[in-house]
């Protein structure tokens, strides 16, 4: 546990010039450290800056099930925590003049057509206000192939080429992979654009084959190049390279997303919407770009006028929504979960303008301008029932430091 580790200085001296109460501090240090006692979870990594500030940063528990001790430079799998980034490459490519959230999606895939189709915009993908339902997707493709196995389902588009009008070819993972792009494409919408808050990872993969189309890049190669070089974050993969996977986390099959997290797929998962790998302090410096109002460490990655667009609630006329067995509000920027007067399961003490991006199995990405805040972590969760919710009693904790 380090407190205040960038400040040279005293500690008592840190405190007050952060502003934080240290034996606040120290309470949030023991209820880590008790969860993992306690088996609630099989490892915590934490990384909190306030004004720029290294103010607490821990690791607790194994990153194996072989008990190996949890690194201060473990690799972790961001899952959902991937999307902030996925939509930071698309805010990148509309400033560089080669998109743009305002245009029809049909602007870019035509195919995408059927009642209320002409009305999704861009950005409503981003803030899951599109219509579209991943459920109903689903749904969808399998009324199309059948209820086949995952093995089976290559296998399975390629033979639905023909009913979606495909013209025929020698069998390959492209043409099935064709007829799948065109399938999700044909899918009908779940309700009309803005009107309803449906979480869909599939809108994401939409905006990644577009960048990828507009810029004749891949994701990695462009995020790369836009973000993760200039940020210094060296340890952000999609691609993790095989040198660097003896530092990925893993936890036991039994353990709640155990079989994906522990699975060679994970390591070369190239999903837009969830399959991002990185260290604690990597997010944490692209925590920092973004309450630094697109600039860390004299790179300026997207405007100040981009943050304010990005950060602002884009769903206000959209109602409050059930989504993983409860209601929230649907209070969304474009790539941002965002507080505003949203009561969730995030806690009480966060201010109106923080938003924040957490991630299945335990990753998660808070910023909070009103407090200088930017908290990145992870609390590998345990069991099949929880859903990210241990950070409500975290961010109260912490923000119970302040003074």
């Amino acid at each position: 546990m380090e407190f205040c580790k960038a400040i040279p200085a005293n500690a008592i001296y840190a405190a007050d010039l952060l502003g934080i109460c240290l034996p606040r501090l120290n309470v949030l240090d023991e209820y880590c450290r008790r969860a993992v006692d306690e088996l609630k979870h099989a490892f915590i990594g934490l990384r909190i800056l306030r004004r720029g500030q290294l103010i607490f940063s821990g690791e607790y528990g194994t990153q194996t099930p072989k008990g190996d001790k949890l690194r201060a430079d473990a690799i972790y799998p961001l899952a959902s925590e991937s999307k902030p980034v996925l939509a930071t490459c698309a805010a990148i490519l509309q400033e560089d003049g080669g998109f743009d959230f305002y245009n029809q999606l049909q602007t870019y895939r035509p195919e995408f057509k059927g009642e209320m189709k002409d009305e999704v915009i861009m950005w409503q993908l981003l803030c899951h206000s599109s219509g579209i339902d991943d459920a109903e997707q689903e749904k969808y493709t399998i009324d199309l192939i059948g209820d086949v196995t995952y093995e089976e389902r290559t296998n399975a588009f390629y033979k639905a080429r023909a009913k979606l009008g495909l013209p025929d070819v020698p069998f390959s993972e492209k043409a099935a992979e064709e007829a799948y792009a065109l399938a999700m494409l044909r899918a009908p919408l779940a309700s009309r654009p803005g009107t309803k808050f449906s979480y869909s990872s599939y809108g994401y993969e939409l905006i990644k084959s577009i960048i990828e189309e507009l810029t004749g890049e891949t994701l990695e190669q462009y995020a790369r190049r836009k973000i993760f070089d200039p940020l210094g974050m060296t340890d952000t993969h999609w691609f993790l390279p095989p040198e660097k996977r003896e530092r990925f986390v893993t936890r036991d099959p039994s353990l709640k997303g155990g079989g994906w997290i522990s699975g060679e797929e994970v390591m070369t998962s190239t999903s837009a919407s969830g399959g991002l790998k990185s260290t604690l302090d990597d997010m944490a410096k692209f925590g920092q770009m973004w309450l630094q109002n697109g600039t860390f460490d004299g790179q300026r990655i997207i405007s100040p006028a981009t943050v304010k667009m990005m950060t602002r609630n884009h769903n206000a006329k959209v109602p409050p929504s059930d989504w993983f067995g409860r209601v929230f509000g649907a209070n969304w920027g474009l790539g941002w979960d965002l507080k505003g007067d949203k009561t969730d399961d995030h806690g009480f003490l966060r201010s109106p303008r923080s938003y924040n991006h957490g991630g299945f199995g335990g990753a998660c990405l808070l910023i909070d301008p009103e407090y200088d805040l930017v908290f990145s972590g992870y609390f590998c969760e345990v069991l099949e029932t929880s859903q990210n919710d241990e950070f409500g009693p975290v961010f109260n904790m912490l923000y119970s430091s302040f003074d």
